[in-house]
C-alpha cells in the first residue's frame, strides 16, 4: 500500500468517527504512530505529586493502562475540551501560529473553544490553525518501572494547517478496545507467526546448530528498548575462579528512587561449555524494565564437580547479598534465573541448602527455564560423566526429585512446546514432589511455540509470551 494511500485511509477513519460528544472520554491522540507505535497523546507535564498544571502541555506516549489522569480529557458543551480531573480546559496561549497549548480554569473565551474536523483540532475562530506536534523525533521521557518501551514526549503547539504536514496535525479520540495495558506483565502481543513457523521446523532435538539459528532468528526482531538505555559493569569477580564473574546492567532513563528486585541469568551448556554472552539479552531486558539485571557465568566441569554449580549460584547470589544496594538494587528481592544447565545449578541451590557452603544467602525466588533436573544414567552425556564422575553409584543422589529438603523459595518452572523429553519428565516429577512431600504451590508455564533456548531469546523483543510470564511472578513475589 503506498503512504498516500495509507494517509487517506487513516483520514478516513478519522473523518468517520462519530461526532464528539459528552460521552467520548479518554485519551486525544496522533492519528497516526509516528515513531512511536502507542501514539502520543496531549498530555500534562508531570504526574502526581510533581504535576505541573500551569506548564505548556506536550504530546506524550499514549499511557495505555497506566494511571490517565494528566491525559483523560473531554469534550463538553461550546466546543469546550476538559480536562477531566482538574477541572480545567483545554487552550492556546494566543490564536497566533506558535502558541502553546494549556489548561486553564474554563471559560467561554475564543481560546477554549476548538472544532474537530477531518483529524485537525483547530480554534473554532481560527480554522486556519491546527494543534500539531513537533517536527522532530520524541525524546526519551521519564518511564515507570516495567513500562515497555520506555515513553517519548514532543512540543506540542498551533500551527498553519498545511497538508502536507497531515502525520503531525491529525489526532482522534481515542477507542476503548485500545485502551489495554501497556504494563510488561500483561500481553500485548504474542510470537510473531514467522518465527513460530520456524522454530516448529526445528522439532523436538536440540544442540548447537539449533541454538545458533534459534539466536540469528530472534537477533532479528525488534526489541522493546534501546542499548543507549543500558548501563554495564563488567567482570565483578564473586570468587577466586576466572568464571566465577558476573556483569551488573542498570538502567540510564529509568532511575526508581526505591530499591528495586534483582534478576541474575545464569547460561546453559551441558555442564562443559556455554558462556554468559548467551545471556546479555535477559540481564538487558530486566535493566530496561527498572530492575537491575545480571548475567552471570559458573565454573565448567572439569574444573568443577558436582554440586560446585550450585555453590556458585548461592556465591553469586550472596556476592549480590552485600553489593546490590550499591546498585540501586534490593538485597532482599534477589531472583534467581537458570536456562538449561544453568536451571539444574539454580535448582540443586535452591531444593538442595545442605549441599551449599555455610553462610550462603537465600534467594527470593528462582525462574527454572527448562533444566535438566535428572538424567540418563544408562546413557550419561560426555558432560554429565565429566561433571558427576565416573562412580555410577553416587549417580542417585545427585539428581533433583527425590531429594528435596527445602521448598519455602517461591519458583516458576518454564519448558518448551518444543522440549526434547528428557527436559520434561524430570521437571514433572520436581513438581510432583513439590506438592505431595511439601505442599508447595510452584508456578507452571509452558512456553507455547517456543524451542529449548528461544524462552531466553526472546526476552526483550516484541515477542512477549515469556517475559511477561516471567515480570508477573517477580511482581507478584516482592508484593507477597
Amino acid at each position: 500500500m503506498t503512504n498516500a494511500r495509507i494517509s487517506f485511509v487513516v483520514l478516513l477513519l478519522v473523518a468517520s468517527t462519530p461526532a464528539v460528544s459528552t460521552a467520548d472520554v479518554g485519551l486525544l491522540r496522533t492519528a497516526q504512530a509516528l515513531d512511536e507505535a502507542r501514539g502520543y497523546c496531549v498530555d500534562i507535564a508531570g504526574a502526581g505529586a510533581t504535576l505541573r498544571l500551569d506548564d505548556p502541555l506536550q504530546a506524550h506516549t499514549c499511557k495505555y493502562g497506566e494511571p490517565l489522569d494528566d491525559q483523560r480529557f473531554e469534550p463538553i458543551a461550546n466546543g469546550a475540551i476538559r480536562a477531566a480531573v482538574y477541572d480545567r480546559c483545554l487552550a492556546a496561549t494566543t490564536l497566533e501560529p506558535g502558541a502553546k497549548l494549556v489548561v486553564r480554569p474554563c471559560s467561554l473565551a475564543p481560546a477554549q473553544r476548538w472544532t474537530m474536523t477531518w483529524g485537525r483540532l483547530s480554534p473554532e475562530s481560527r480554522r486556519d490553525l491546527c494543534v500539531a506536534i513537533a517536527n522532530t523525533k520524541g525524546e526519551i521521557a521519564g518511564t515507570p518501572p516495567l513500562i515497555s518501551p520506555v515513553y517519548r514526549r514532543r512540543d506540542l503547539a498551533l500551527e498553519r494547517c498545511d497538508d502536507t504536514q497531515q502525520a503531525r496535525q491529525s489526532f482522534r479520540w481515542s477507542q476503548v478496545d485500545e485502551r489495554g495495558a501497556s504494563s510488561a506483565d500483561v500481553v500485548r502481543s504474542g510470537m510473531p507467526a514467522d518465527v513460530a513457523k520456524q522454530l516448529a521446523a526445528f522439532g523436538t532435538e536440540f544442540d548447537g546448530d539449533v541454538a545458533a539459528q534459534t539466536a540469528k532468528i530472534y537477533s532479528t526482531q525488534p526489541h522493546v528498548y534501546e542499548p543507549g538505555e543500558i548501563k554495564v559493569v563488567k567482570n565483578l569477580a564473586y570468587g577466586p575462579h576466572e568464571r566465577q564473574q558476573l556483569d551488573i546492567h542498570t538502567a540510564t532513563v529509568r532511575r526508581s528512587p526505591a530499591p528495586v528486585p534483582v534478576v541474575i541469568v545464569f547460561h546453559g551448556g551441558g555442564l562443559i561449555g556455554g558462556s554468559r554472552t548467551a545471556t546479555v539479552n535477559v540481564a538487558d531486558y530486566f535493566a530496561s524494565l527498572g530492575y537491575v539485571g545480571v548475567n552471570g557465568s559458573y565454573r565448567l566441569a572439569p574444573d568443577s564437580k558436582w554440586p560446585d554449580g550450585a555453590r556458585d549460584v548461592g556465591a553469586a547470589v550472596t556476592w549480590l547479598k552485600n553489593h546490590a544496594a550499591e546498585y540501586g538494587g534490593n538485597p532482599d528481592q534477589i531472583f534467581v534465573v537458570g536456562l538449561s544447565t544453568g536451571a539444574y545449578h539454580a535448582a540443586t541451590y535452591v531444593f538442595r541448602p545442605e549441599l551449599l557452603l555455610p553462610g550462603t544467602a537465600r534467594a527470593a525466588g528462582a525462574i527454572l527455564v527448562s533444566g535438566p533436573y535428572s538424567f540418563d544414567f544408562a546413557s550419561p552425556s560426555k558432560g554429565e560423566l565429566t561433571y558427576f564422575g565416573e562412580d555410577r553409584t553416587r549417580w542417585p543422589e545427585m539428581v533433583i526429585p527425590g531429594h528435596v529438603t527445602r521448598a519455602d523459595i517461591p519458583v516458576l518452572f518454564t519448558t518448551a512446546e518444543w522440549d526434547n523429553a528428557r527436559y520434561l519428565w524430570p521437571q514433572a516429577a520436581l513438581y510432583k514432589e513439590l506438592v505431595e512431600k511439601f505442599g508447595a504451590r510452584p508456578r507452571y508455564k509452558q512456553s507455547p511455540g517456543h524451542n529449548h533456548s528461544s524462552q531466553l531469546w526472546s526476552l526483550g523483543t516484541s515477542d512477549t509470551s515469556v517475559s511477561r510470564e516471567l515480570v508477573d511472578f517477580i511482581e507478584r513475589t516482592v508484593k507477597r
